[in-house]
């Protein structure tokens, strides 16, 4: 068994007083962006008496590894808690926070147990009962797992040509076309089960492709029934309209 990836994460913490608890998010979509600070500010976090850790998960932005959505979650969870609770200036408290794929890292730390974990506050978060944000009634949920796959997809062709900028601009270039034509054509492209955007672009599918042809680890996934295995504190937050509110509701 190859050792795990090295991943990145961004630490704020106070220059005075402390030791202070942590509050953690892990998530996919890069920990610089400014976008996320709305769900965690790190500095505000740091005036407000914690250190704030931000980490890309595997395979995502700063971090290295392979890019495969919600697999690693439950390992990388357990000991990403365990390494923020010995951080200078840690008290060994941790808790996590976020919304959306990292709600889901949540329920996946918390169910993996790390001793130093206290508490979780998902919002919005899925798979929670399993993929089936991606589709309803036995009908594939294009509209999500579509674009949503797409934008996840910039970072892996940006990893991809780092060191080729002259085939980075094209490759960018198509994806962003179909991200625009998917009212038009892309959303009318079969076989819609395994599409063909994800191909052509050389890019992962967010887990409906996956789930279908392998429901084992779909389960493995997934919170659905499992949520009393979890023994601590949970701040579940969700809209009514949104596609994730099943999964809040059943948490």
């Amino acid at each position: 068994m190859s050792p795990p990836p090295c991943v990145t994460a961004s630490v704020h913490r106070s220059t005075t007083g402390g030791p202070y608890p942590v509050l953690l998010a892990r998530l996919p979509y890069g920990k610089n962006v400014p976008l996320w600070t709305i769900l965690l500010d790190p500095l505000g976090v740091a005036r407000g008496g914690f250190s704030g850790v931000v980490q890309d998960t595997r395979g995502r932005s700063a971090s290295e590894g392979v890019w495969e959505p919600w697999t690693y979650e439950a390992d990388d969870g357990y000991d990403t808690v365990r390494w923020a609770a010995v951080l200078p200036g840690s008290n060994g408290r941790v808790g996590v926070i976020g919304g959306s794929y990292f709600g889901n890292t949540q329920w996946m730390a918390a169910l993996s147990k790390p001793p130093e974990l206290k508490a979780i506050a998902p919002r919005s978060p899925g798979p929670s009962r399993t993929m089936d944000f991606f589709a309803r009634g036995g009908a594939i949920e294009l509209e999500t797992t579509l674009p949503w796959s797409l934008q996840t997809g910039v970072d892996t062709l940006m990893r991809r040509h780092a060191d080729d900028p002259a085939a980075l601009g094209p490759a960018l270039g198509a994806l962003v076309h179909d991200m625009d034509q998917g009212a038009t054509s892309g959303y009318w492209e079969l076989p819609a089960g395994r599409h063909p955007v994800f191909q052509r672009h050389g890019i992962q599918e967010l887990g409906f492709e996956h789930s279908r042809r392998d429901p084992e680890w779909s389960a493995a996934c997934r919170v659905a029934g499992r949520q009393a295995e979890v023994d601590v504190p949970s701040l579940n937050v969700g809209g009514w309209y949104e596609v994730f509110s099943p999964g809040t509701l059943d948490n």
